[in-house]
């Protein structure tokens, strides 16, 4: 099952819009999300499981001294989005 729920920017200038779900295929992406182009940037945001499945990976760099975690970084695109024909220019992971 896909669960999605969309919302329309609130801004009359602001023509982005943001989905809230969890898995799906090439072809629900196909059918939900805006092609891939140029002008278009997909953000993914959740869980690593979730986040690795829709676009692969978020590494870490090496900690700074004294912190635990070192800074995310994006790492290849990878998962449904990348199988979709998205690059990586046009998909941000955090």
């Amino acid at each position: 099952t896909t669960l999605l729920t969309q919302e329309q920017g609130t801004n009359n200038d602001d023509d982005s819009i943001i989905y809230y779900g969890n898995r799906g295929t090439v072809e629900f992406v196909h059918k939900i999300l805006p092609n891939p182009k140029d002008d278009v940037m997909i953000l993914v945001c959740g869980k690593d499981g979730f986040v690795d499945y829709w676009g692969g990976p978020v590494g870490r760099a090496a900690p700074k001294p004294g912190q635990k975690k070192g800074a995310k970084i994006q790492g290849p695109l990878l998962g449904l989005l990348h199988n979709a024909g998205y690059d990586a220019s046009q998909v941000f992971k955090y």
